[in-house]
């Protein structure tokens, strides 16, 4: 784990370094909020943008992404999915979006 977080930490970008404004976006409104509130920033995120989030896309919290080597390549799997088209890497957790109208970015935060 301590090479794996090594490794996240070399390649971890701070909002200042994000040229996406959905992702610079959701950093802002989302992710600098305390963890325990994730799930209901996120909700009022994608409710407060109907313009960017459709009815049909999808978005997942998967927790422990860097917990083992098993959970790192169940990770990447994932995101390596064709359906996914956004995927952020929080260390603790990974954030999975599938959206057909976007590009396919990965994105690696410090948070």
């Amino acid at each position: 784990m301590i090479v794996s977080y090594l490794k996240y930490r070399r390649k971890a970008q701070g909002k200042y370094h994000l040229h996406s404004p959905l992702v610079f976006s959701l950093y802002e409104e989302v992710l600098e909020k305390p963890q325990a509130e994730l799930d209901a920033n996120l909700k009022a995120f994608i409710n407060n943008n109907p313009l960017i989030f459709k009815d049909d896309d999808l978005v997942m919290i998967v927790q422990g992404i860097h917990r083992n080597k098993n959970n790192e390549a169940d990770w990447d799997k994932l995101r390596n999915d064709a359906k996914v088209r956004l995927s952020i890497d929080c260390w603790s957790y990974g954030l999975a979006f599938v959206m057909e109208r976007i590009e396919k970015e990965h994105y690696i935060l410090k948070i």
